[in-house]
């Protein structure tokens, strides 16, 4: 009976020392900066999903408004991204938290600050690093171009150079360090695969230079691929002025034999499946066909009364035309 008395007694004691070691139930421990970010992007990726649900609901004026709103969720967020990185400088999640706001807060106050720190972190972190930063970063203002063009010049010799070329062109090419980065990536590396997408840039305008650097392009490439694409561009280049010169037809004429020689060259060289060459045989078609000056090609159709017409029975006459259409 004593001895039960013991066991009972050095149980209770047990039991109460374990009770005392153990933390309350309701003691938790705080978020660590990885979990702190994470629960922000999910934040954020819950309010854009809201916002878009309203628009798909809304029309007319509204809608633009709710547009606006889903473009400005991301500097609601830029205080809370750079407290993260302010609040645990050492901490991996921090390059994270800058790169964030840089990419989705823009315009607002914490923008600035954490483009000052990207800066930094351009000219000091590894080059492998940095590129697959960059990878992730779609657009970039004019100063973060301009230090990556620099830290691409630095460190010329390694390997992953010219993609920070390639991202600097495609992202800033119509910044001054952007057009520099291009001229760069056609000088050294012109079999660069980032080089078919500045083609396709060049193509659409813009750039006082575009005509120059395609040439360029065409003179240095091997590849088959970066010939057509820079083809490809001059033709459409050239195709987009012959549209102007419809008061001076021998300028249009000598135009658009010239944008005919590169489109065809470019459908010769392009995958036959490719939606490159379908555009580029499109804009040849257009060239030959519909341009001022040319013949229209005959059509049929019912007029008003529902009567089928071809187009050729009005040869010789003046006819206007009225496309028209519901959506």
């Amino acid at each position: 009976m004593r001895q039960i008395g013991w066991c009972v007694v050095v149980s209770l004691l047990a039991l109460t020392a374990s009770r005392g070691d153990d933390p309350p139930k309701d003691e938790q421990k705080d978020p660590t900066p990885k979990e702190q970010y994470q629960a922000l992007l999910k934040d954020f990726a819950k309010q854009q999903s809201e916002v878009i649900a309203e628009i798909n609901k809304a029309e007319g004026a509204e809608r633009q408004k709710l547009i606006q709103k889903y473009l400005g969720v991301g500097k609601t967020f830029g205080e809370k991204f750079l407290k993260i990185a302010e609040d645990n400088p050492k901490d991996p999640v921090a390059t994270d938290a800058v790169f964030w706001v840089v990419q989705n807060a823009n315009g607002s106050p914490a923008h600035g600050k954490a483009l000052d720190r990207v800066k930094e972190l351009v000219g000091e972190m590894p080059l492998g690093d940095l590129r697959q930063r960059l990878s992730r970063l779609r657009g970039g203002p004019p100063a973060l171009v301009e230090i990556v063009v620099k830290r691409a010049e630095k460190d010329a010799g390694e390997l992953p150079a010219p993609d920070l070329l390639a991202w600097a062109a495609t992202n800033g090419s119509q910044t001054e360090a952007g057009q520099k980065a291009i001229d760069l990536l056609v000088e050294k590396y012109p079999e660069h695969s980032a080089v078919e997408r500045v083609c396709a840039m060049l193509a659409r305008g813009g750039s006082p230079k575009a005509e120059d650097t395609l040439k360029r392009i065409l003179d240095k490439a091997g590849k088959p691929a970066v010939t057509a694409a820079a083809a490809g561009a001059l033709g459409q280049l050239f195709a987009a002025k012959v549209d102007k010169l419809s008061d001076k037809p021998a300028e249009a004429d000598a135009l658009a034999a010239e944008a005919e020689k590169y489109l065809t060259q470019a459908i010769d060289l392009f995958d036959a499946k490719s939606p490159a060459r379908k555009d580029a045989e499109g804009e040849l078609r257009a060239l030959r066909t519909l341009r001022v000056g040319k013949e229209a090609p005959n059509i049929t159709g019912p007029d008003l009364d529902g009567k089928e017409f071809k187009l050729s029975e009005y040869r010789g006459k003046v006819v206007l035309l009225d496309f028209w259409g519901h959506w």
